[in-house]
């Protein structure tokens, strides 16, 4: 006997079904188990999701069958790999980072199924809640042509389907703090994944979004791209604090182009291409792709800009070299200083 047929409809119902079901979750005014039960549904619904995009490139979403067992259908993990592998994310959609979210909600889903997670880790898991939404909405509407929001006609709290993202790199627990075991273990979970993603060069803001939080903080925090801290003066509350550009922007236009061309699926990109885009867009205004120091006289470059430079077709590339070399020869010469 085959494997059972699996309805992609179905699928791709029940998905969106799970996710509009944990942001409604998440909104109730009051509501225990709150954070739980919501990582539960989105981590549920990414599993769907993922399955119907294998069964639609007609690949197999059940392990072989073993003697006298029943078809057991892949796990998370494999569906993830399995997606990669067949290169079935959706152009513009990034695969690795997007992974590392999901990853991250699944370590504190696991956590809570099989024990219970500490307290305090709600505040830790939100910003990675948020962006899954996000990056949720954008899966399946490229997948599938189904948007998220359009059935979502209210918002009560910030999960929702649209919100500001900020890069972020790590995280880390403050030394200071008196924490248990079991924060500092997800959270070195959390890194694991982060560096992972950052390491395939991808939008690291496609991991989690964060925002200021201002608290009652512990006494000094360090510099991070993310920190996270158990202040002693405000009942274990956790902490988040973002930090400076110089680590949110960590690339050279050298090392730009070297993480762009391993993403990109067009041909080699060289300093022109770069140049080109950067006039045309204005990239170097945009503090979310370039920054730079006051006294530098080089911009540096965030995950956000290979992402957005690697997804660009070689089209317009083209385009904006010709359009930019028109420009170039319209310049007045630059008449020699005596």
């Amino acid at each position: 006997m085959g494997a059972p047929y699996v309805s992609i409809r179905r699928l791709v119902d029940n998905s969106l079904a799970a996710m509009l079901s944990a942001v409604e979750v998440y909104n109730k005014p009051q509501m225990t188990y709150r954070d739980e039960v919501t990582v539960m549904l989105v981590v549920n619904a990414w599993e769907l999701a993922l399955k119907a995009t294998l069964r639609k490139a007609h690949r197999p979403i059940f392990y072989q069958k073993k003697r006298g067992e029943r078809y057991r259908s892949i796990t998370l993990d494999d569906a993830l790999g399995r997606v990669a592998a067949q290169k079935l994310w959706p152009t513009g959609i990034d695969g690795p980072a997007i992974s590392a979210n999901i990853k991250a909600l699944s370590e504190y889903r696991d956590r809570a199924i099989h024990l219970y997670n500490a307290k305090g880790l709600g505040a830790v898991i939100y910003p990675f809640l948020q962006q899954n939404v996000l990056n949720y909405r954008d899966f399946m509407v490229a997948r599938f042509n189904r948007d998220l929001a359009d059935s979502m006609t209210w918002q009560l709290l910030p999960l929702g389907a649209t919100a500001p993202a900020d890069a972020v790199h790590f995280m880390r627990v403050d030394t200071s703090a008196t924490v248990v075991t079991e924060v500092q273990d997800f959270i070195d979970e959390l890194r694991g994944y982060m560096d992972e993603a950052e390491a395939a060069g991808s939008d690291l803001a496609r991991v989690a979004t964060v925002y200021d939080i201002h608290l009652q903080s512990v006494k000094k925090l360090e510099s991070a791209d993310l920190l996270v801290a158990v202040s002693p003066t405000a009942d274990g509350q956790v902490v988040l604090k973002k930090t400076d550009p110089n680590q949110t922007h960590p690339y050279s236009m050298t090392e730009l182009l070297s993480k762009v061309n391993e993403r990109h699926t067009g041909r080699r990109l060289n300093q022109y291409d770069y140049q080109a885009v950067c006039w045309k867009e204005d990239l170097r205004s945009n503090t979310k792709y370039a920054w730079k120091h006051s006294n530098g006289s080089a911009h540096v470059w965030s995950g956000d800009a290979v992402s957005h430079l690697a997804a660009l077709t070689d089209a317009y590339y083209h385009q904006v070299r010709t359009e930019y070399r028109d420009y170039m020869r319209t310049r007045e010469p630059v008449r020699p200083q005596n």
